[in-house]
């Protein structure tokens, strides 16, 4: 039986309606390729709920999980109604100016813009997640319709469309380790700086007072999941799995990631054991500290992931970390509260990844010099330092008009509450009907101590060790 797309009398027009169903298929595969990768990049959400709740005391886990769920549907609101149009546009080298509110947007660009969403929706969590504990509502929601809305698209227009301003000067940023990374860091450390510390983090004399997640299994289920996420964030920035040569781009892309983010691990993990004082000491595998490496190696990758050599991922990985140590060192220095350590994963690793891919990349400064590579070295620091810097001032400019009308954190008495019963009436986690009321007296028994408690009816004594070390976060 005779093909239906096969004309025996007119092969001509028989090859071109096969033409026409191949490219038609291509396309379709393309777009197909762009939903099943942004849904899993759209799981991190999940990965930051789990992680930022896991990370925070429990009195302001609800508070994490509700600002989170927020980012779904504030932050894609205003990035559909202007965000893709300012990104993605048709428009000059600064912004976009067609498809705000979507009007106009060609069918076959909805997959394009509903990818795109989700690496807004992880640039404006990113900011989100230093400030947990302390900041206000109004903040909160001002800074996501500022972010998803205006600074993160302008940015990514600069790099990644065709007529951008960087993208015409041969800035390269694969998957955002400037553009969404560089740009979420910067813009967390101008709120985490606005907002100021939570109460009782640092000392007048300097010092830093660790604050502990309350949850290890909800953290490492949560960095679990950006792992997972992060595969798909890298492999979908090809945009395309139809060309010939997209099966090996991105074969490679899925290699260098993992390659990365196990060398930036295994490099936190060993330095935090023998490097560190409380690691020396204590002799401590600490399982936050390795999970920060882990987390820069999923930032620092992004950049050049599909022009690495193999090799070159773990270099950049073990550096990397390094480069997360020196931010979050200044920002100890200058007492800047992070809740997450967001900002010197984010900052940190995304800037050096931007330099990274021009030093390391198969057509880098080291594998391939010349004029062309040193350019590109050239334009990727001034590239990367330009969307820090914009991101930073534009989060600052918010909130110093936040701060002016006091509106940018909550009082002490709601941040001593909790933020679960003081914004929301609403408690993460709920104690039995026997529940120790009050603590009436403390007694130190040598290595233990023993406290007094009463609950509703009768006195009883419980006890806990407080011999353990307290290890402060690297």
């Amino acid at each position: 039986m005779a093909s239906p797309l096969i004309n025996q009398s007119d092969p001509i027009a028989s090859i071109n309606l096969i033409h026409d169903e191949l490219e038609s298929f291509k396309k379709n595969v393309d777009i197909f390729f762009l939903v099943v990768m942004g849904s899993i990049v759209f799981f991190l959400q999940a990965g930051f709920a789990f992680y930022e709740s896991g990370s925070v005391r429990s009195k302001n886990v609800t508070n994490v999980l509700f600002l989170n769920y927020m980012d779904t549907s504030i932050g894609s609101l205003f990035y559909l109604l202007c965000g893709y149009a300012l990104a993605f546009g048709e428009g000059n080298g600064f912004c976009g100016t067609r498809y705000f509110a979507l009007v106009g947007l060609p069918f076959d660009k909805m997959a394009h813009c509903f990818f795109q969403y989700t690496f807004a929706a992880t640039a404006t969590t990113i900011v989100k997640s230093s400030l947990h504990e302390r900041s206000s509502m109004t903040a909160y929601f001002t800074s996501i319709m500022l972010l998803s809305g205006i600074t993160y698209p302008i940015v990514s227009h600069w790099a990644w469309s065709p007529v951008g301003w960087l993208a015409q000067l041969g800035y390269r940023d694969f998957a955002g380790s400037g553009v969404v990374h560089a740009m979420g860091g910067s813009a967390g450390l101008a709120a985490a700086l606005m907002t100021g510390p939570r109460t009782g983090r640092f000392e007048k004399n300097g010092n830093c007072n660790p604050i502990q997640p309350h949850s290890i299994p909800q953290v490492t289920l949560g960095a679990f999941i950006f792992l997972f996420g992060a595969i798909a964030f890298n492999a979908g920035s090809n945009l395309t799995i139809s060309k010939s040569k997209d099966g090996a781009v991105i074969s490679l892309v899925c290699l260098n990631t993992l390659i990365c983010v196990a060398s930036a691990t295994a490099t936190s993990l060993l330095y935090q054991r023998y490097f560190t004082a409380s690691g020396r000491t204590v002799k401590n595998w600490n399982i936050v500290n390795m999970l920060n490496g882990s987390f820069t190696g999923m930032v620092v990758i992004c950049a050049g992931c599909d022009q690495y050599p193999p090799w070159a991922s773990l270099v950049v990985g073990c550096l990397g970390y390094f480069a997360f140590l020196l931010v979050f060192k200044a920002m100890q220095r200058f007492q800047i509260d992070d809740a997450t350590n967001s900002v010197p994963v984010q900052l940190g690793g995304g800037y050096f990844g931007v330099i990274g891919a021009a030093i390391f990349g198969s057509d880098g400064i080291i594998l391939s010099p010349s004029k062309s590579s040193a350019y590109v070295l050239l334009v990727n620091v001034f590239g990367g330092a330009v969307i820090a810097i914009f991101s930073f001032l534009s989060v600052l400019f918010l909130y110093v008009i936040l701060r002016y009308f006091n509106l940018h954190r909550v009082t002490e008495r709601e941040e001593k509450i909790g933020l679960d019963l003081a914004l929301h009436n609403q408690a993460a986690y709920h104690m039995e009907d026997d529940k120790i009321e009050r603590i009436i007296s403390v007694e130190s028994i040598s290595r233990r101590s023993t406290a007094k408690v009463q609950p509703a009816n009768s006195p009883y004594r419980l006890r806990r060790m407080t011999s353990e070390p307290h290890i402060q976060a690297w």
